[in-house]
């Protein structure tokens, strides 16, 4: 898949320190807050990465994890791990 400039990498500084909370989601709070730091790692604000992510899935860039065939469902999950380790010893 190529890369796709809506959902910009971590790190960058695009709408970093700016705090916006002023739209309405269905997420639980635990997921809300972790929206909220995902976008501040990638430098935007959560409205813009869930505007992002559900662009990229109505553009069929996404695939759920359950059409991935087993060996690579595997290989995601564990580079999500490593992801997941480096970002936590890292904070």
């Amino acid at each position: 898949m190529a890369e796709s400039s809506i959902l910009p990498d971590r790190g960058s500084s695009e709408a970093q320190g700016k705090n916006e909370r002023l739209y309405r989601t269905a997420l639980e709070q635990r997921d809300y807050i972790n929206l909220e730091l995902e976008a501040m790692d990638r430098g935007m604000k959560p409205f813009g990465l869930t505007k992002a992510i559900m662009t990229l899935y109505l553009h069929k860039q996404l695939i759920p994890m359950k059409e991935l065939s087993e060996e690579l469902r595997t290989q995601v999950i564990e580079h999500l791990k490593g992801k997941h380790v480096a970002k936590q010893a890292a904070r």
